[in-house]
């Protein structure tokens, strides 16, 4: 699919293709043809029969899927119910079900490297190291797409030289409206792409532009930036008189920056949010919304979920594309589904109730009867434009893209290399004088067996083995909630773990060698706490990465014979952890497998 930068301003005042006078030639060449199979006028049919109609031909069926941040994202954290992103499933999704010479994908920027100050960013040596790859990782699956790609330039892709030189060693098709600080590396200020009909030749043109919010934060990495609006302005008017039908506005900023945009700029057809707010928001997104002339998509980051927007267009409107004004909303595949759950639900209580109406469940049969229709694609689009837009979540339930799982296996193959040589004898330093040090739960065990015991039957006793078994036990986004003392005195480093494995107790009650010495001294001054607060759990149990913890549910799996009885009898009945992850997982359809 070619795609071209910003044309000349010559052409640029051409104004748009006389798409029409295309139209109509081809309306008098099918009248001529019309005309030559008839007979003299008043003869009647000639000895061939009548002529049938000639058939219509077909609705021009285009995608656009869109992102937020990706951040440099390639994989989900595993402990979550139902973990969403991951890159075989990105591509899987992207080569399913989309015509990839009718597709165009967007993202805002700010996809090679992880929020400055998120919990992934990279602070070291050997967490830009794994930055790298990922990002390498990432450019060469976003690259495949080739000219049905545009990307945009996010604060976080310029956060520090060491995030710049990604940007540069790692180039995609990338547009930025409000700054021209960035031309050397191939950022235009938008860029047209064209969308064969079933010709090959080119039957539509959708124009992308992007404009990044004009916060302290952002021109303190970006440098001065024009207003968002008076840019955005500009550059639709360019991509309109270069005859785009279609024009796309990706704001690398909050919902708030993205509405101002739709408001401010009525030629944007369809304007994407980059930046989700809040953790509900940060995985699903949220649907698309009508705003001002056009619409405002919302996906989530990390490529958690996508919004896809399938357009459906008549061959007549082609010569003038309808605005958003005119789009014929379609429910989607997912919304029909649900409808469809419904119906059959409602069907189920009325043919059960013999009082029933049956012209009621006629007509209700009759309404299942076309959804179904519909859903099967048996029902023709309604309308010249047909717009329907959906939220995709990135699942293990998607196809399964080779390429992608072959990269996400040799990233973990090259972390686990380069991790084991890099930390190899490295320790925490030791503790401080006086202060206690990590001993491992074999050693507590020594008096405390029962509470061992209990231990054993928890899924902390085997937080270890499960990096183990998908080759992430030397990654450094995983390693620190999956063993004891991780970079503290005394403590655990990335490959130095022997006998510190698991979540063990000195996670919840500190560092133990002084109270293993000295039993007596077991007070705070000691390092022994004998309650974890709530604190100490959510330094791993984050939203992200554990979406069904409960302070008390999660005790009630902690606590039990020989370890805390007293204090789990007084929470009494109620949910367990393992009763909420067992029910968080049958909601996502069930688990995830472990590898590909």
């Amino acid at each position: 699919m070619p795609i071209s930068p910003p044309r000349a301003a010559g052409l640029a005042a051409l104004g748009p293709r006389p798409r029409a006078f295309a139209g109509l030639t081809a309306l008098v060449a099918s009248a001529i043809l019309a005309c030559a199979t008839c007979g003299p006028a008043g003869s009647g049919p000639t000895k061939t029969g009548p002529v049938e109609p000639p058939a219509a031909p077909p609705r021009l069926t285009l995608d656009l899927v869109a992102f937020a941040r990706v951040m440099g994202a390639v994989a989900p954290c595993g402990c979550t119910t139902e973990p969403l992103g991951g890159l075989q499933y990105v591509f899987g999704y992207l080569g399913h079900d989309i015509d990839p010479q009718r597709r165009l994908v967007v993202e805002p920027g700010g996809l090679l490297i992880p929020d400055p100050k998120g919990p992934e960013a990279p602070h070291d040596e050997a967490a830009w190291a794994q930055a790298y790859q990922r990002a390498g990782a990432l450019q060469e699956r976003f690259a495949s797409l080739g000219g049905s790609l545009v990307s945009g330039v996010g604060a976080n892709d310029l956060s520090s030289p060491l995030a710049q030189e990604a940007l540069k060693r790692w180039p995609l098709p990338r547009v930025l409206a409000n700054s021209r600080a960035f031309d050397a590396l191939g950022v235009v200020p938008h860029r047209v792409v064209d969308i064969p009909g079933a010709d090959g030749k080119p039957a539509l043109q959708l124009g992308v532009t992007a404009v990044h919010e004009t916060s302290p934060e952002a021109v303190k990495s970006l440098g001065p930036l024009e207003p968002t609006t008076s840019a955005a302005k500009r550059e639709v008017a360019a991509m309109r008189a270069a005859g785009a039908d279609v024009v796309i506005v990706l704001v690398h900023g909050t919902r708030a920056a993205a509405v101002e945009v739709a408001e401010g700029v009525p030629g944007a057809d369809i304007v994407v949010t980059g930046i989700p707010e809040g953790t509900e928001k940060a995985r699903l997104g949220a649907p698309a919304t009508r705003v001002g002339h056009g619409w405002v998509l919302e996906p989530g980051d990390q490529a958690q979920t996508l919004t896809r927007v399938r357009l459906s267009i008549d061959p007549s409107a082609l010569a003038a594309m309808p605005g958003p004004d005119a789009w014929k909303i379609q429910p989607s595949a997912a919304a029909q589904a649900k409808e469809l759950e419904r119906l059959d639900a409602r069907l189920a209580k009325f043919r059960a109730d013999p009082a029933a109406d049956a012209g009621y469940i006629a007509r209700l049969e009759q309404e299942r009867a076309a959804l179904a229709s519909a859903m099967a694609g048996d029902a023709a689009p309604a309308g010249a434009v047909a717009v329907t837009f959906e939220q995709q979540k990135i699942t293990c339930k998607l196809p399964v893209d080779a390429a992608g799982a072959d990269a996400l296996r040799s990233y973990d193959a090259w972390v686990a290399t380069q991790n084991q040589q890099r930390f190899a004898g490295v320790k925490p330093p030791a503790p401080a004088k006086g202060q206690a040090s990590y001993i491992g739960g074999e050693q507590c065990g020594a008096c405390h067996d029962k509470a061992e015991e209990h231990w054993a039957t928890t899924r902390h006793a085997g937080a270890y083995e499960t990096l183990v078994k998908v080759n992430k036990q030397f990654d450094l986004s995983c390693v620190g909630c999956h063993v004891t003392g991780f970079r503290q005195p005394g403590g655990s480093e990335v490959v130095e773990v022997a006998g510190l494995e698991d979540v063990q107790c000195e996670v919840c009650h500190g560092p133990g060698s002084i109270h293993a010495e000295t039993p007596e001294k077991a007070g705070k001054a000691f390092g022994i706490r004998r309650e974890a607060a709530v604190d100490v759990c959510l330094g791993c149990h984050t939203a992200e990465h554990s979406d069904t913890f409960n302070y008390e549910a999660y005790l009630r799996d902690v606590l039990g014979a020989g370890h805390g009885e007293g204090r789990r009898a007084l929470l009494g009945d109620g949910p367990t952890g393992r009763e909420l992850r067992a029910a968080g997982l049958e909601k996502a359809g069930g688990a995830c497998p472990k590898q590909m």
